[in-house]
């Protein structure tokens, strides 16, 4: 990618030049017009233009990378409080919903498969609340069925509960465009792959059986470190945060409840292979905050990490029990996004939760941005009207879902009509009203 931001980082800027700017991501956004008003503004103050006019002048069509669209596909039957719905997303993608529509449990039920393939169905059954309520109660005889598919390579569980108990083997399937690579029947825990025998047991699915074996070179990769890293952030922990800190040496990734963010920011100040990712999140926070936030301090006692906020031009930091839910909110949401891997997938349930329509607008533009650059799969469940507005030309990203289906924006109403309108006026009155 040819960043203009490259050859010239904020921090080269002069102090009033970054103001003007407002943001550093605005030079990586220049079209050729634009370039050419802030070549002229900067000439304006007498800078020396030079390369600034040797990068830009060059430009015939716009320097954003080329798009590139990833995703995968999801399909659920008879789960919870689904019958059945299909997600094919990409980029960054919005469940909206009435309260109950499942849009959680949508959202779980990829957290259910990654840990299905690291830990065992029954383990990752119990993370997520046991066989209670598994099938949804309309559908007591019908088969349940998890699938996940990324390119072209689908991965598919259909689990039986008896009263309280999995029924194991637990039947299971993999194809390729099709085809079947490998499939687990009931009651029979051996299979073939390749030529070659395989056991599961109730610990260890069909796949991870492969992917531990000495004949496994890798085929099936993409797929199962898509399982392995997906990531649904809720419930933030933010008192216990406050209170308490972080623990030390708590890994480059951060957890679902964000308790360990201040120690995993720490580590990717220091650590030249992370720096990027703290990079990306202080310099949103000064886009989002721009009166409030210029640097950041990570105070260490014994074994807990804090935070402190030194705002601009001031040499006293603002502790931890006074920064507002909203801004800690922001913090996590841009570390989730960055604590997974390239091609990834990350899902934050009510994004909104203390932040202010301006630093909701702010928190959508990076989101699409680390999204576009890292080919990531963002999935977003909210309420938020803003948030919602911010979609008005992508209402192929919006799904709408009432428990029994989930449909694409698109779809129910005219792309084209939809334009003339403000997406959260609309929402809970044109689609997803509760019953309808």
């Amino acid at each position: 990618m040819i960043w203009l931001e490259k050859k010239f980082a904020r921090q080269k800027l002069p102090d009033d030049i970054q103001k003007t700017l407002n943001f550093r991501r605005t030079v990586q956004k220049l079209n050729e017009e634009n370039a050419e008003s802030l070549i002229k503004f900067l000439k304006s103050k007498s800078y020396d233009l030079n390369q600034v006019i040797e990068v830009t002048s060059s430009f015939s069509i716009p320097f954003r990378a080329a798009k590139v669209e990833t995703g995968f596909r999801l399909e659920l039957k008879n789960y919870r409080g689904i019958e059945a719905v299909e997600l094919n997303p990409n980029g960054v993608c919005l469940i909206v919903g009435p309260n109950g529509a499942g849009k959680t449990t949508l959202l779980k039920s990829i957290t259910l498969l990654s840990n299905t393939f690291k830990k065992g169905f029954s383990q990752a059954l119990n993370l997520e609340g046991g066989a209670k309520g598994f099938q949804n109660f309309k559908l007591k005889d019908a088969p349940t069925l998890l699938a996940i598919e990324i390119d072209n390579l689908r991965w598919e569980i259909s689990p039986s509960i008896n009263g309280s108990d999995v029924v194991y083997p637990l039947p299971e399937r993999l194809k390729q465009n099709g085809r079947f690579l490998f499939k687990t029947q009931p009651s029979v825990s051996r299979f073939e792959y390749e030529y070659a025998e395989y056991a599961t047991d109730e610990a260890t699915v069909a796949l991870r059986r492969i992917y531990q074996s000495d004949k496994y070179h890798g085929q099936f990769d993409r797929l199962i470190q898509q399982l392995k890293k997906y990531r649904h952030y809720h419930d933030y922990q933010l008192m216990e945060l406050r209170r308490s800190g972080s623990p030390a040496n708590s890994g480059t990734e951060l957890e679902p409840y964000g308790l360990n963010a201040f120690a995993v920011l720490k580590e990717w100040k220091t650590s030249k292979p992370f720096f990027e990712r703290y990079e990306f999140v202080v310099d949103i926070l000064q886009e989002t905050f721009p009166a409030f936030v210029q640097e950041l301090s990570f105070p260490t006692a014994g074994q807990t990490v804090s935070l402190e906020v030194y705002p601009p031009d001031s040499n006293f930091p603002i502790p931890i029990n006074h920064l507002s839910n909203g801004f800690l909110c922001a913090l996590l949401h841009l570390m989730a996004v960055c604590s997974v891997p390239d091609n990834g997938i990350v899902a934050i349930d009510e994004p909104e939760n203390g932040l202010h329509p301006y630093g909701i607008k702010m928190l959508i533009e990076a989101l699409r941005e680390r999204a576009q650059e890292r080919h990531l799969t963002i999935l977003l469940a909210t309420h938020s009207g803003f948030i919602l507005n911010e979609f008005k030309e992508e209402a192929h990203r919006v799904y709408v879902m009432d428990g029994e289906q989930l449909s694409r924006l698109d779809t129910l109403e005219d792309p084209e009509w939809l334009k003339h309108f403000s997406l959260g006026d609309l929402y809970g009155k044109q689609f997803g009203i509760q019953g309808e």
